[in-house]
């Protein structure tokens, strides 16, 4: 990802130099990886992850804190909130139309004989 705007905080803080491949990208590269199983999870299983994750680390604030305070310094309570967004907004984004916009993929590969 490449933030295009100053209020693209996701790409910036997130998924900088990341991608989000799509649903089919792994099958396009069978020479090196054979597709033995493909599942795919409607967005509501990650929404409840997300959700899951946001009441962790609620409830682990006074843990968390210092491991904040050390990677970020006197910035541990911004990165604080934009976890808290993260969460937030990724469960809000997957629970979108039922979970049935937005999906999550998980794949077997083997290697080719």
């Amino acid at each position: 990802f490449v933030p295009r705007y100053d209020t693209d905080w996701m790409s910036r803080y997130f998924f900088s130099g990341g991608i989000m491949p799509s649903d089919n990208l792994p099958l396009h590269f069978q020479d090196d990886l054979k597709l033995r199983a493909q599942w795919r999870w409607d967005g509501t299983h990650y929404q409840r992850t997300a959700e899951a994750w946001l009441a962790n680390m609620d409830q682990h604030e006074a843990d968390i804190m210092p491991v904040f305070e050390t990677a970020f310094g006197a910035d541990a309570g911004i990165w604080w909130q934009r976890w808290r967004i993260f969460f937030l907004a990724c469960a809000e984004l997957f629970g979108t139309s039922r979970g049935q916009e937005w999906w999550v993929s998980h794949y077997r590969f083997e290697r080719p004989a």
